[in-house]
């Protein structure tokens, strides 16, 4: 009898300390990928109780990123309140035992291809500005992919002309190596003895190339032809280092 009456008690117990809210917590998290920057974003909304003794509640938010190619996480920093300690408005918040505060911090324009994760700091201060005690939890990833198209000028590859000995057929290969569809855009072959440039304008699908040939000079390695992509900033191309390219000349 003393027996079941002590499991039966010990059972309510379980019962009751399984159904005590966390004193902390992270919900709601939220991950935008998007084609601009500035419309990526990563949210995650905190959620603190008091313990017995508090007198103010502290959060504070760090968002991590792994660029692609990293095996190891940075801080991200620049102001966008990041990094510092927050309290309520309500500066009364957390005195009373059923108080609840809670936080949601976005954080918006993001780089990509990379991954973030947030890791929210909680911090419960008593009298005489005496820390209680301190939890640190970390949210689920949030992988940011660079949606926007990357054109560039994969090669250019040089040949005789029958019947033309002072010219030569430039086959330039235009690629898109980006996850989204470009065009149309211009395409410019300077050549190098100073004549009249050339432009063909283009349309390219995600991941698709094709080739463009330009009729000019004979090749001078001291002043060589140059192929742009992209030459009047048509498309918003996330990396624009390898839209030009200038011609090797044969031996």
């Amino acid at each position: 009898m003393v027996i079941a009456s002590l499991c039966s008690a010990l059972a309510l117990a379980a019962v009751a300390q399984a159904g005590t809210p966390p004193r902390s917590a992270l919900q709601g998290f939220a991950c935008h990928a998007a084609l601009r920057p500035a419309d990526r974003s990563v949210a995650i909304r905190a959620v603190m109780r008091p313990l017995p003794g508090t007198q103010s509640l502290q959060l504070r938010f760090q968002l991590l990123e792994q660029p692609a190619g990293s095996s190891s996480f940075t801080e991200v920093t620049g102001g966008r309140g990041l990094g510092v300690w927050l309290t309520p408005q309500n500066p009364t918040l957390g005195q009373r035992p059923g108080d609840i505060w809670e936080l949601t911090k976005p954080v918006l324009d993001l780089a990509a291809p990379a991954r973030y994760h947030f890791r929210v700091s909680f911090r419960w201060i008593g009298a005489h500005d005496r820390v209680l005690s301190t939890e640190v939890r970390t949210s689920a990833a949030c992988r940011q992919r660079e949606l926007r198209p990357d054109l560039l000028v994969a090669g250019v590859a040089v040949s005789a002309i029958s019947g033309r000995p002072g010219a030569q057929r430039y086959t330039a290969t235009i690629a898109n190596r980006g996850l989204t569809a470009a065009g149309p855009f211009q395409v410019l072959f300077t050549p190098g003895d100073g004549s009249a440039a050339q432009t063909r304008t283009l349309r390219l699908g995600a991941r698709a190339s094709r080739r463009e040939v330009f009729v000019g000079p004979v090749c001078n390695p001291a002043s060589p032809p140059t192929v742009v992509a992209d030459s009047l900033d048509q498309v918003d191309d996330y990396d624009r280092d390898n839209n030009a390219l200038t011609v090797t000349c044969p031996a």
